[in-house]
């Protein structure tokens, strides 16, 4: 049963021991009543890097060996003369907070590292997860793309005269379809991408779609292979999720860190689809400013060179000035509880700002994207730290096609 972290929110640990790993339907066993605390790291240290694996290390207490791989009391299929301490099980941390469930970590177990203290007074088990990335990264494509007798032209498939093409949204279904992996999230792609067969693994082939689209994929608390296309965030910027602040009225943190240096500044993009030309896009001021930061992308899915492009203007736009911003932003939510549900419905991409209180006693606000989740929990000594990364959002960017020239006041290119 689900362990009580404070009045407000309970925590429960699964693990799917009855399951495969790619089953559709998971059956979960509850093991929430041996926790001791549990670590995660989840998304990318800066909206210019690639999307990591999400990991996690769950600590859970093994004084009674039931973690334990070489037992047979605990966990055991006694039918097939096995147990179900294996590798690769799915296991799930989620949190309740007034009737509402909210997943912190979905992955898969690499291994059952079994710890031994105190002469055998004491034991534990820290479990290793990882994301759905891992497994991503371990399969081979195997030549998806169109097939003569398989795919419809003109429904799943286009053709040009040398090649096949599909939304981006869609070639990243028909990858994850390949694979089984049933937990998605897509949102319909902007752009077409080639569709010509690939050996590459699946990780490699829907980052390639990523960067073509100029979007982002990661895998979500929830587990969902998680597809965003080129203007998701840019349509997203309405009203934050939440609002950090010293203020009445705002969510407190504990620690806020700043930047403001060259490490994110790309002034010169040089991009190149297969079989096209070298699109470069310069902004001449930034520079003379600050010298040449060289972003070099080759051989993108893409099937036009405008497309090319216009991701490369969008780049330099986006990222030629540098400008102050707020990195990370840490807080615990028990301190507040007024925390609990605006935190836990926080995920990778969400828009959140962020009210600074400077010595001066000034406040800068700021409008942020999360890039990357970071939890450490003790359940023990009922401490919560989390932390969350930041990157500046485009609020007032216009889009082709969406936004209305002289209402909204920034041109973005798209």
């Amino acid at each position: 049963m689900p362990v009580n972290f404070d009045s407000n929110v309970s925590i429960t640990v699964e693990i799917a021991f009855d399951s495969n790993p790619l089953d559709s339907s998971q059956t979960f066993t509850d093991v929430s009543a041996y926790l001791r605390g549990f670590e995660t790291t989840r998304g990318r240290i800066s909206e210019l890097a690639e999307f990591q694996t999400g990991t996690a290390v769950v600590e859970l207490d093994n004084r009674d060996n039931r973690f334990s791989p070489n037992q047979s009391t605990h966990y055991f299929d006694s039918s097939a003369g096995r147990t179900k301490i294996q590798p690769l099980k799915r296991l799930r941390i989620r949190a309740t907070h007034s009737s509402t469930t909210y997943d912190l970590f979905h992955g898969f177990v690499e291994s059952f590292p079994v710890q031994y203290a105190g002469q055998g007074a004491d034991s534990v088990t820290k479990i290793r997860v990882v994301d759905a990335f891992k497994l991503f990264f371990n399969a081979t494509l195997d030549g998806i793309g169109w097939q003569l007798g398989i795919s419809k032209l003109g429904s799943t498939t286009r053709l040009t005269l040398t090649q096949a093409q599909e939304k981006s949204s869609v070639r990243v279904k028909n990858i994850l379809d390949s694979f089984g992996y049933t937990n998605q999230s897509i949102s319909t792609g902007q752009l077409d991408v080639i569709t010509q067969p690939t050996t590459d693994d699946l990780l490699t082939a829907l980052r390639k779609v990523e960067t073509a689209e100029n979007g982002t994929f990661f895998i979500a608390a929830n587990g969902d292979a998680t597809f965003r296309d080129r203007n998701f965030r840019l349509t997203n910027t309405t009203t934050p999720a939440a609002t950090f602040g010293q203020g009445g009225s705002e969510l407190p943190y504990v620690d806020i860190v700043s930047s403001y240096d060259d490490n994110k500044i790309v002034n010169t993009v040089q991009r190149t689809r297969s079989g096209g030309s070298t699109q470069i896009a310069i902004d001449s001021d930034s520079v003379e400013r600050f010298g040449t930061h060289v972003l070099t992308e080759s051989g993108t899915l893409n099937i036009q060179d405008s497309d090319v492009a216009s991701i490369a203007e969008q780049k330099v736009v986006s990222n030629a000035i540098p400008q102050t911003t707020v990195e990370s932003l840490s807080f615990a939510p028990q301190q507040d509880v007024n925390l609990w549900a605006k935190a836990l419905g926080l995920d990778i991409g969400s828009f959140v700002e962020a009210k600074v209180t400077t010595p001066s006693s000034t406040i800068e606000t700021y409008d942020l994207f999360i890039e990357r989740i970071k939890h450490k929990v003790n359940a023990r000594n009922k401490t919560w730290n989390w932390q969350i990364g930041l990157s500046p959002a485009e609020t007032g960017a216009w889009i082709l096609g969406v936004s209305k020239l002289g209402i909204d006041t920034n041109i973005s290119y798209t």
